[in-house]
């Protein structure tokens, strides 16, 4: 036999093992009162390209008059029907888990939709590689009303030995997404039924102590956005029970786990959790990482030391209780040494003092100020670093086909701050108006760039009747105001006869925090006080400030006789 023949049989020995690798999935579908979206779900699971699937699905004490009893069982014995008593999704998976036959389970919400070759792939990867110990998940995009119109949610794809890292940090991962083996409910446990909204995070996270999670750069789930989903009918609860779960996790990651996920020692990597978990509205989190950093300051390098208490001391307020930790471990020769090291990573003093005199300005004085000492802080524009042209190239390649697809014949832009990268932006031949609270800015403004189809106008948000425009564009607005001027603001749109609102929302955030005297914080429009229903849309800006700290900060698309 020729030497090349062996090499060319084992080939197809290769190939026959990827085709004949073919092992049965249980796509499992848990519904509560879910007759508006379940057929879809189910239609996307039976239009799945590969073939060795059976579709599962457990009515959780549906009390809807059989309405979603009779939207399954319309699909005959394409699909495996139960019904429980209401018990809530963890009660409803954990059962389904029992029922199902196959070796791979893939679970779908009721309101989700599989794209047709998610299984396919999966599989197909599986396949090709290293299955042992493995769970696959994917990217995913969101919907409101047209499945056709969804916003891409790409993750960034991390090493298994980051993965409960990144979880901790981020909470991005999508339950739809993952094909799991049997085996890791066997060997790992299932989900914890007295949790009702954070139950998968805390099974994957179990989970990755023994399975590596990885990653496929694809979309294979469409998750659709609506007023009665679980995330948003149970918020007040979601957010006590991601305190907890995050605390949990902050407190369970291992030194290399931490190491792993910042590439630096525990003590900094507990002080960037601890920024990143109040970040996110996660109060009680942060402070547990804060403590667990804090245990770490007295044995620690002084450079390294220092490091952390920077990175604490921008994430919170130094408080009477951090300035004792640093008298109770910093000698008193090295306080001043501390001081100068500090200085050299924090904001000038002078900055500091700005920012907390000018709080309680008037809105007028307080960003005319912001506006002649620059106190954002941005190289190109004065409104800041988010609105340079790196920061902004997403959403000036989405705002000219949402307004085509939304018929806005005319924008309202509240703030228009400076005008630097919206004139970038093609408007075609839009009329748009530009409006700002800041005298000078408006008259360089008019100066520079007013023209037949673009004009100025200085007005106070919260309180000057505003022009009419078909749509209102107020990208980071809100989040430097207090509620009270948010909310005057937002009536003041709806007073203006707009059609559309398009405004910052972060919608990873669990919580909404008061401004107090800082200049800014991320606002989820979904939470207290805003309780906006879910956006018509959603562009994902692509955010990089801060290390990724803001990676869910997007333009939202509201009706404004909705909100």
């Amino acid at each position: 036999m020729p030497k090349d023949f062996g090499i060319f049989a084992s080939m197809q020995e290769d190939e026959e093992k990827k085709v004949t690798y073919e092992p049965k999935i249980s796509i499992l579908i848990p519904v509560y009162n879910g007759a508006d979206y379940v057929a879809d779900a189910i239609q996307s699971s039976l239009a799945q390209t590969y073939s060795n699937f059976e579709v599962v699905v457990v009515d959780d004490g549906s009390n809807d008059d059989g309405a979603t009893e009779s939207k399954v069982k319309a699909f005959g014995d394409r699909v495996r029907y139960f019904r429980k008593q209401n018990g809530g999704v963890a009660s409803a998976l954990n059962f389904g888990i029992e029922k199902c036959e196959g070796e791979y389970i893939s679970w779908l919400s009721h309101d989700d939709i599989y794209m047709p070759d998610k299984l396919l792939k999966q599989v197909g990867y599986l396949g090709s590689g290293e299955r042992d110990h493995v769970i696959l998940y994917s990217d995913y995009s969101t919907f409101t009303t047209d499945v056709n119109r969804s916003a891409q949610q790409r993750l960034p794809g991390v090493l298994p030995e980051k993965f409960r890292f990144w979880i901790t940090m981020d909470s991005a991962l999508h339950g739809c997404s993952l094909l799991i083996p049997r085996t890791a409910f066997a060997e790992c446990g299932r989900f914890n039924e007295t949790l009702k909204t954070t139950q998968d995070y805390d099974l994957w996270f179990r989970i990755a102590e023994k399975y590596r999670f990885v990653h496929q750069p694809e979309l294979f789930v469409k998750a659709r956005l609506h007023a009665n989903q679980g995330s948003v009918t149970l918020a007040d609860r979601a957010r006590k029970e991601g305190n907890q779960l995050l605390s949990n996790f902050v407190r369970n990651l291992t030194s290399n786990e931490l190491q792993a996920g910042t590439g630096k020692s525990p003590l900094l990597s507990y002080a960037i959790l601890a920024t990143r978990m109040r970040s996110r509205g996660y109060l009680s989190a942060g402070q547990a990482a804060m403590r667990l950093a804090i245990a770490r300051i007295g044995s620690a390098p002084f450079g390294e030391t220092v490091e952390a208490i920077v990175i604490l001391a921008r994430g919170f307020p130094l408080t009477y209780r951090l300035k004792q930790v640093l008298k109770a471990f910093i000698p008193q020769p090295a306080r001043q040494k501390l001081r100068m090291q500090m200085s050299r990573f924090l904001e000038p003093q002078s900055k500091l003092a700005d920012t907390v005199r000018v709080s309680h300005y008037s809105l007028k004085r307080k960003f005319s100020e912001v506006y002649q000492k620059n106190i954002f802080e941005g190289r190109v524009s004065r409104s800041g670093a988010g609105s340079d042209l790196s920061q902004t190239a997403v959403i000036r390649s989405a705002i000219p086909s949402l307004l085509e697809d939304l018929k806005i014949d005319s924008v309202l832009d509240a703030p228009c701050g400076d005008w630097f990268w919206m004139k970038e932006c093609d408007l075609g031949k839009r009329r748009y108006i530009g409006v700002d609270i800041v005298p000078k800015l408006i008259q360089l403004n008019r100066k520079s760039f007013e023209s037949e189809t673009i004009s100025f106008r200085c007005l106070n948000l919260a309180s000057d009747p505003l022009p009419k425009a078909d749509a209102i564009l107020s990208r980071d607005c809100l989040v430097h105001l207090s509620f009270a001027d948010a909310l005057k603001a937002i009536q003041n749109f709806k007073k203006s006869g707009a059609k559309y609102l398009i405004t910052t929302t972060f919608v990873n955030r669990s919580e909404n925090l008061e401004l107090g005297t800082s200049f800014w914080r991320p606002l989820n429009k979904q939470l207290p006080p805003f309780n906006f229903p879910p956006p018509l849309r959603l562009i994902n800006e692509g955010c990089t400030e801060g290390n990724g700290l803001f990676a869910d900060k997007c333009l939202g698309v509201w009706k404004i006789s909705e909100l």
